[in-house]
Parts: structure tokens; sequence; C-alpha cells
């Protein structure tokens, strides 16, 4: 099971560390969603066990409209014309290309683009973590998440993954049983 712990707040690593552990001792992938790298730079994480920064995710966004004609076919057309020992005069064509036309374009055209950012965390998660490493379960693994994880409930849903608190419980609804109280 590919399981991703979204814990921005990093109030919770030992519990997220932990359970992540499990994951891969039970032959699945982890990954964790994390709001800053730097909260996480003392916690040891296991082999298997990626962090993924969310600002990172929405920093590289863009739609495929401006990826494609201003990144992706400037690059193929100079792989097709400068082949084989020309290669490196192609990468570094490719290079300024980049810093004097494509960043400066992109720039003014995200503008345009990222003027919901609601809308690009949930496209940016869908994309580079729920479709490409086909997440099973989504766990909010501290109370900081719990915002970020209601507004991709859908996108969670529509990507076939289940929400939970936990990967221990019950294990039909992802939480602990009820425990009945006196009085």
């Amino acid at each position: 099971m590919n399981v991703l712990f979204v814990a921005l707040g990093a109030t919770r690593r030992s519990a997220v560390v932990r359970q992540s552990t499990r994951v891969v001792a039970d032959g699945g992938e982890a990954a964790i969603l994390v709001g800053a790298a730097s909260a996480w730079a003392r916690e040891r994480l296991p082999d298997g066990v990626d962090a993924v920064e969310l600002t990172a995710l929405e920093r590289r966004y863009r739609p495929a409209a401006v990826r494609i004609p201003l990144y992706r076919i400037p690059r193929l057309l100079l792989r097709v014309c400068l082949p084989g020992p020309l290669r490196g005069v192609g990468d570094r064509l490719d290079a300024g290309y980049r810093r004097r036309v494509a960043r400066p374009v992109d720039r003014g055209l995200a503008r345009v683009y990222r003027r919901d950012p609601a809308a690009i965390r949930r496209r940016a998660v869908e994309r580079e973590l729920l479709r490409r490493r086909s997440i099973d379960l989504v766990v909010v693994g501290d109370p900081q998440s719990l915002v970020t994880a209601s507004e991709l409930a859908d996108v969670i849903a529509g990507a076939g993954a289940r929400l939970a608190y936990s990967i221990e419980g019950d294990g039909a609804h992802g939480r602990p049983p009820a425990v009945p109280t006196g009085g």
C-alpha cells in the first residue's frame, strides 16, 4: 500500500515516522508532505520514505498550456537539431533560452495562472503525488494539516485514495474504535 502522510505542522513527527516505518516494513511505499523541510531536518526518515515540501510543489507547478510550448518543444527541437557531439552546444543554448526567454515569460504568465493558490495546491498535489505515486491512503499527521486535507478531500477521493487519521485502528475507517464513556 502506498501512503501519503500530510504533516505540515511537524508537531507529531515521531508518530508520522513510526507509522511510515511500519508502512515500509509491510512492503509499501510512504511519502510525507511537509510544510518546511527544515522542521524535519533532525528526523531520520527510514529508507524508502520521501519528504516532499508543499511549497516546492506549488512553486514548480505549471499548466500544460505553459509547460509544453515554453519548455518542452524548444528542448525537443534542440535535441533533434543538435544531436550527438553537438549536444553540449544544445545544452548551453537551452540554458540561455531558459534564462533569457522562458523564465521571464513564465513569470509574466504566472500572474494569470497563479491567481487561485488553492487550485494550484489541488492540481500540484494531484499530479505530482496522488497520480504519479499512485497513493492508496492519505493520513493526516497533525492538527495543522486538517485544513489542507479538507481542501484536498475531493482531489483525494477523485484519485481513488482514502483519507484517514492513522494507519492503525479498525482498518475500515482508519481510526481507532470508539470508547464508550460512562454516564
